[in-house]
């Protein structure tokens, strides 16, 4: 492609690749939306950590904390950031054989990697150091 193309002409061209690629935007895009919740939670979830005493809180508090603020920002992150990258893929350089793979990587790793980090954040949370500091300021 010799211009550089928007985001929105990649997905709705008039091609017969524009069927795989608006299913693509669509599950990208309803991932975004039933994630951004997350996003509000970890919002809270620091706020109400910064608002009380973190001698209080102690080390496991932290370190539990910190795994769920990261796993509860990664799958919002990772479902938006595809929906930008497929098209720069496609955009880019590479063999027509490269950019398949890649696309083919990026529809692999991305369910992966919000599978896992979704499944850490449930599991930070049956922590005892969480659980009831989430329970009490209704994070959840």
């Amino acid at each position: 492609m010799a211009n550089k193309d928007s985001v929105l002409n990649f997905y709705f061209r008039a091609r017969w690749q524009t069927a795989l690629t608006t299913h693509f935007l669509v599950v990208a895009l309803y991932l975004c939306f039933f994630y951004i919740g997350n996003i509000w939670n970890a919002i809270k979830f620091a706020f109400y950590t910064l608002v009380y005493s973190s001698d209080m809180l102690g080390l496991s508090f932290a370190l539990w904390g910190v795994l769920f603020e990261i796993a509860v920002v990664i799958p919002f992150l990772a479902s938006f950031y595809a929906i930008f990258l497929l098209p720069k893929i496609w955009q880019s350089e590479y063999r027509n054989l490269q950019k398949v793979f890649m696309t083919l990587l990026i529809m692999a790793v991305v369910p992966m990697l919000i599978i896992i980090t979704d499944t850490l954040a449930r599991y930070a949370l049956e922590t005892d150091a969480l659980r009831e500091f989430v329970n009490i300021h209704k994070i959840l």
